[in-house]
């Protein structure tokens, strides 16, 4: 619990910009959760850095937020300050030659268009996926490429510039990050920004493969509610997608309280109307239950639950 003295030195700090018991609802794609204690929006890296040393001398836990794109925050809420990174100064794209750095709060399609008008390849593969930057990169978001291939941040990315926690800035290259399906190493540190590495390509053609993408999200994928995209990893090891194990299981449309496992794409859950991450957590436990008795596979986690 954020003590009044320290309320009183985040109002100081961000010149009354600090929200307090902000719901979490209103910055995920799930439409749900509960209140962030504090949620600040800092200016500038500076701002940033005061704001963990305030949090530090007041033994304040500080979750950073990207697009909330892949979260469930429970309904209990997140304690603490919750960080969003979407001031001018997160939001940086340069584009020199074939080298691209983008900053944390730089939403995806922002990142595939500019591209785009850039003549560079290689991003299509972020089209319609509602992120950001920093996000992306600490969870090596990645899809179908529609070449039939699987792509990822971890492919583009060369380097990643950090913040640490004791206010410490680190330029870290990408065989340092440790970059897997789903995860990397960087979860303990804040991305300020990304360079990536893409390839020359005429416009038109990038425009086709966007569009020939989003098309095949339109007809595969359930855009008609919220939700957090793909709730599990795929289980490797030669056994079928996750979402085929659920359809295989005869779980499409089941449903706890307004939280349902999509009919059209099994690997979604979504939001009703008034779902709450209580329906959600309870719907995600009956399907990996349901899934290990029929298929022997315990599907883990891809969306992130908020606190952990």
């Amino acid at each position: 619990m954020i003590t009044t003295s320290a309320h009183d030195d985040l109002r100081l700090l961000t010149g009354g910009r600090v929200r307090f018991d902000e719901p979490m609802r209103l910055h995920t794609s799930f439409r749900i959760g509960g209140p962030a204690e504090a949620w600040v929006e800092p200016q500038d890296v500076e701002e940033l850095k005061a704001l963990l040393a305030l949090a530090d001398a007041a033994q304040m836990p500080v979750t950073p937020i990207g697009g909330g794109a892949n979260l469930l925050v429970k309904d209990s809420g997140i304690p603490g300050l919750v960080i969003s990174l979407q001031a001018p100064a997160f939001r940086r794209l340069d584009v020199e030659g074939t080298r691209v750095t983008v900053g944390a709060g730089v939403g995806l399609d922002r990142v595939v268009a500019a591209t785009r008008d850039a003549g560079l390849g290689g991003c299509e593969f972020l089209a319609g996926i509602p992120g950001k930057v920093g996000g992306a990169v600490r969870m090596n978001a990645g899809t179908r490429d529609g070449q039939g291939g699987f792509r990822a941040m971890g492919d583009v990315v060369t380097e990643v510039t950090t913040l640490r926690r004791d206010g410490t800035t680190a330029v870290r290259p990408a065989g340092e990050i440790g970059f897997q399906y789903r995860q990397s190493s960087l979860n303990g540190d804040l991305v300020l920004e990304a360079v990536l590495a893409l390839t020359p390509r005429p416009p038109e053609e990038i425009a086709q493969r966007v569009a020939a993408l989003m098309a095949h999200k339109r007809a595969t994928q359930d855009l008609s509610a919220p939700s957090a995209g793909c709730v599990f990893k795929n289980p490797g090891g030669g056994r079928p997608a996750a979402g085929r194990l659920i359809d295989q299981a005869g779980l499409k449309g089941m449903r706890v309280g307004d939280a349902a496992v999509s009919p059209r794409h099994a690997n979604f859950i979504v939001n009703l109307g008034a779902a709450k991450a209580s329906d959600v957590l309870a719907l995600i436990a009956a399907v990996q239950y349901k899934v290990l008795q029929e298929h022997g596979a315990f599907l883990e986690l891809e969306v992130q639950v908020m606190p952990a």
